[in-house]
């Protein structure tokens, strides 16, 4: 399947150059008005000044020569001098094919975990979890080797915070006495609630109390530097915690090759730390390690901290190393991080750090993918009616008992285990979706009363159309065989569904440039709700016509497989068939 916009903005290019002026660019989009033709070009009004003609006369001159091109069907200038075009019945019927053209092939390492370990995953970590995976997977459609990394937060002052307290309650442990024997096979552990609830005392302490943060800055550093007892606590409490967090990112089909934390890269950095000052990048300043960064828009920022005066190293040096550490690893073109848009001037400081320390090529590109916050109905960051941040089991459970609600209790065709297990695909479909069909970087108010349901712009109501297609081509005992392009046009929503399906590699390239899933999620749903009024308009299993039958068999065979690619690119699950709501 080739882009037709860019078939025709290629077109326009070489009629400009075969007129004696060349451009880069035909000014080729989608037409403001389809009730005139598909696409539009505004080259004409562009050029006409620099040409010294009118901008009517320059688009007659462009479509007297399109005219001859059998891929248009219609063209014709309207209004001060647009040249709207449309593409011949022909075109659109033997350019439906199910491959996609690949449109890069570099090697992208994707950062978009970030959870913290001794905290049990909340819906603050949702967004990174839900758009990084989307944007991985788009940028594996598109050609890309993506290298998708957690890097998860088991690092620095948290970490003291949390042996601070145990230790504070706890004095006896075997991990606070002099550690002269192995302690490897140590039986004691705690589970994730506990540690979390460990680490909200620490939190609270550390906040309200000056000796007990000195204690955990104390502890902070001997972990930093070994501590025997300290390392062996820290590694169970890591491995508890990264238990929990596995469970509710493969719950949310999100997945990373590589589960690197901030630990990763400690050893890494007292010989970074000494490079940096032996070539005076970086710098001591009241005992503290610093790089001074270049004036941004007449305002002199912050230096970046590396390590504190008391010796405790800083994100900016973990977040610094880590760059290091993921270019002598991968080599890649491009290092993304999906990470919250309040972190903005973090990632510009620790980004001019790394170009000044020469870390990445200068061809590398390094880019914090932001995001904005979910919130509640008040506008401020979503959070349960105890004011805390919701946890994100507690989320999905919710999710998925008003899925279940709206399932039959019982089903002679289905299974107990089968509903439960398509409420959770609608729960997590519902849940994605409502994030993914906003703007990336928008904040949006998480919608806890409509979200599931199957009307209207949610994520069940994609599920549903995928099942609507599966039931038709069920009951029309069609297999899934090879698709074949015997499609004929004979209604026009047929023709408008043949135009939107050909939208896709120009929608895919669209998402992959912006890094925005929102384009993809605008495109399935506008694909679904054209097959709701197909689905109205075009009886399939009853036309007695076999060819117009078979033509639609075929059509709405193109729809599924589209709908089900897309989905997938938002890691979202469509269950084969489904059960009517109660509604």
């Amino acid at each position: 399947m080739i882009n037709v916009r860019k078939f025709l903005n290629q077109k326009i290019i070489e009629v400009m150059s075969m007129l004696g002026h060349p451009v880069e660019d035909g000014l080729v989009l989608p037409s403001f008005r389809p009730d005139l033709s598909d696409y539009q070009s505004n080259i004409a009004m562009s050029w006409a000044k620099k040409l010294k003609t009118s901008p009517i006369t320059l688009a007659h001159k462009i479509l007297k020569v399109l005219s001859d091109i059998p891929e248009i069907s219609k063209i014709s200038v309207d209004g001060p001098g647009f040249i709207n075009m449309s593409i011949s019945e022909n075109f659109l019927i033997n350019n439906l094919k199910p491959a996609l053209p690949k449109i890069s092939h570099k090697k992208i390492v994707i950062d978009y975990g970030g959870a913290n370990i001794a905290k049990e995953m909340h819906v603050g970590h949702l967004r990174s979890a839900i758009i990084g995976e989307s944007i991985k997977r788009i940028m594996q459609s598109c050609g890309d080797e993506v290298i998708a990394d957690v890097h998860l937060g088991d690092w620095g002052t948290p970490m003291g915070m949390l042996i601070a307290q145990l230790k504070k309650e706890q004095p006896e442990l075997v991990f606070f006495k002099n550690h002269t024997k192995n302690l490897e096979n140590i039986s004691w552990s705690m589970n994730i609630a506990e540690i979390s609830a460990l680490y909200k005392r620490a939190a609270k302490n550390f906040k309200e109390n000056d000796d007990f943060k000195e204690q955990a800055r104390i502890a902070t550093y001997q972990l930093q530097n070994g501590d025997a007892g300290y390392i062996a606590l820290w590694k169970i409490l890591k491995a508890v915690s990264l238990a929990s967090i596995r469970k509710s990112y493969d719950k949310l089909l999100t997945t990373f090759d590589y589960w690197l934390g901030e630990s990763d890269v400690n050893d890494l950095l007292p010989q970074m730390l000494s490079d940096l000052l032996k070539r005076k990048i970086a710098v001591e300043s009241e005992g503290a390690i610093v790089i001074f960064l270049s004036e941004k828009e007449n305002r002199t920022p912050p230096p970046l901290l590396l390590k504190k005066s008391d010796g405790a190293y800083t994100y900016a040096a973990t977040d610094l190393a880590t760059i290091l550490q993921r270019g002598d690893m991968f080599h890649p073109d491009a290092i993304l991080y999906v990470v919250d848009a309040r972190q903005k001037e973090h990632f510009e400081q620790v980004f001019e750090a790394a170009r000044l320390a020469g870390y990445v090529k200068p061809e590398v590109s390094l880019e914090h993918l932001a995001f904005g916050t979910i919130n509640g109905k008040d506008g401020k960051p979503f959070k349960t009616r105890t004011g805390e941040a919701m946890k994100l089991k507690d989320l999905l459970n919710l999710a998925k008992d008003c899925a279940r609600a709206n399932l039959p209790k019982t089903s002679k065709e289905f299974s107990q285990r089968t509903l439960n297990k398509q409420a959770e695909q609608i729960a997590i479909a519902s849940i994605k979706y409502q994030d993914l069909k906003n703007n990336r970087v928008s904040n949006y108010i998480f919608d806890t009363e409509n979200f599931i349901k199957s009307e209207g712009k949610t994520g069940p109501y994609l599920l549903y159309a995928v099942a609507r297609i599966n039931s038709i081509l069920a009951k029309a005992k069609v297999k899934n065989s090879k698709i074949t392009d015997n499609i004929l046009i004979t209604h026009p929503i047929e023709r408008e569904i043949l135009l939107i399906l050909e939208k896709q590699p120009e929608i895919l390239e669209d998402a992959y440039t912006r890094r925005e899933p929102s384009v993809i999620s605008e495109y399935v749903y506008l694909l679904a709700q054209k097959f709701s009024t197909f689905y109205a308009e075009c009886p399939v299993i009853q036309e007695k016509d076999q060819r117009i039958r078979n033509s639609r068999l075929t059509l709405i065979k193109f729809i599924k497989n589209t709908l089900l690619y897309h989905l997938n690119l938002l890691a979202i699950e469509a269950p084969e068939k489904m059960l009517k709501d109660k509604s």
